[in-house]
């Protein structure tokens, strides 16, 4: 599907917008991101609860990569284990203010490593 550029640029400030109201912002105030959303674009409010899930799902996904990356993991190797994490869940609960999107992001990184492991492993069975 072609975008226009009106488009592009729509999309774009809306990630810009949504990213100057998740500075410095407590667990608390993450909850509200919701109704500014649904004032910001003029939507309902279970499309806007659909559009800060999404954004943290971004978020969660290129921090989760760029953290695999810096660890030596390659592309194909990230995408394939990614496949078995349930990424958009992580962003529901961050965007509701119940899980700090660094919790989630140490939670779905470990996930991307206990996926190779043996799942008898004792170790990682207690511990993870």
């Amino acid at each position: 599907m072609a975008y226009s550029n009106d488009h592009l640029n729509s999309q774009q400030k809306g990630r810009i917008a949504l990213d100057l109201e998740h500075e410095n912002i407590s667990e608390e105030d993450e909850r509200r991101i919701d109704s500014k959303i649904c004032t910001l674009y003029g939507v309902e409010p279970d499309e806007a609860k659909e559009i800060h899930t999404n954004y943290h799902s971004h978020r969660l996904y290129l921090l989760v990569r760029d953290r695999a990356r810096k660890h030596g993991m390659t592309e194909s190797t990230f995408f394939e284990r990614l496949k078995s994490l349930n990424v958009y869940h992580y962003a529901q609960i961050v965007s509701q203010g119940r899980l700090m999107e660094i919790a989630a992001v140490d939670v779905l990184y470990k996930g991307l490593y206990i996926s190779e492991s043996d799942p008898d492993d004792r170790y990682i069975s207690f511990y993870g």
